[in-house]
């Protein structure tokens, strides 16, 4: 296995950002010193508002040195943590959302089919459970949604309300690879595969288009190698964000010449939509007309 001399900092860290000033910039750290890089090195997470992003020496991954290290074996959560999750849902206002614009059968599948939990934080917030091909726990990602909407909820500084579990459970030396919202259902499909950005569009697009099997990659950067690798023999159909088209269709282009099926939809980019929106956003903006 390798490592580059340099990764991005993997605490909650966040700093201004050199473009767009807006702190949310994660800095580049040194691996073997474990010290920050100079202050331009990083990527800002808005990734469609701003999407600066520079790599130490001569913005070139190339140029990066290799470390050969002994591969790290995953951390996992255990499976009764998730089991424990699947209740209270009268008071998670996602599934609550979803009572309130589909039947009774369909949000209950959804719900048993991505596993989908009920935080204690956040006043009962979704946890989408990432399980991986092979059954096991990676962590899950907590986010807070309104009732009424169905939007995510932000704090007092703007922030989407976002937290993790391997995080709340204080897990110590905690080795987290993440995977595919949705990925525990590549063995039980032989449908189509289509991915998406947000969990929550995953969701409400397999009630929707149940002909496809529906899967989140949970952000831009989340459209990359090691997150599509158990999907090499599916067919995909990527759907990225308004904004997002020539970066997926980069790396699909890439992944395709190494034996990948994806084929990367523009029809959020046919339309005058707003940067950012995605296929329930589109949706429900042509239900209003």
């Amino acid at each position: 296995m390798t490592q580059y001399k340099y990764h991005l900092d993997k605490t909650s860290n966040k700093f201004n950002c050199p473009k767009c000033n807006k702190k949310r910039f994660v800095k580049y750290v040194e691996t073997e010193t474990n010290h920050y890089a100079e202050s331009q090195y990083g990527r800002c997470d808005r990734e469609t508002n701003c999407g600066y992003a520079l790599y130490p020496y001569n913005n070139s991954i190339v140029s990066y040195e290799y470390v050969n290290t002994p591969p790290v074996k995953l951390s996992y959560i255990e499976k009764e943590t998730l089991q424990n999750s699947l209740n209270k849902y009268e008071i998670n206002p996602l599934v609550i959302y979803l009572y309130s614009n589909y039947s009774k059968y369909e949000v209950e599948n959804t719900i048993v089919k991505y596993h989908l939990g009920t935080a204690k934080i956040f006043d009962g917030a979704t946890i989408f459970w990432q399980k991986d091909d092979t059954g096991n726990i990676r962590t899950g990602k907590i986010m807070a949604y309104d009732t009424s909407t169905g939007t995510r909820l932000k704090n007092n500084d703007g922030k989407p309300l976002i937290s993790w579990v391997h995080s709340i459970l204080k897990k110590t030396n905690f080795n987290l690879k993440q995977c595919l919202f949705g990925l525990h259902l590549l063995n039980q499909t032989i449908k189509q595969v289509a991915v998406v950005e947000s969990e929550k569009t995953a969701l409400i697009m397999s009630i929707e288009f149940p002909q496809y099997t529906w899967m989140s990659t949970g952000s831009l950067q989340g459209f990359k190698y090691d997150y599509l690798t158990p999907l090499k023999e599916k067919d995909i159909t990527a759907f990225p964000d308004k904004g997002a088209y020539n970066k997926w269709k980069e790396t699909a282009d890439v992944l395709n010449n190494k034996g990948f099926n994806i084929e990367v939809s523009k029809l959020l980019e046919t339309i005058e939509y707003e940067d950012g929106w995605d296929l329930v956003d589109m949706m429900n903006y042509e239900n209003k007309k």
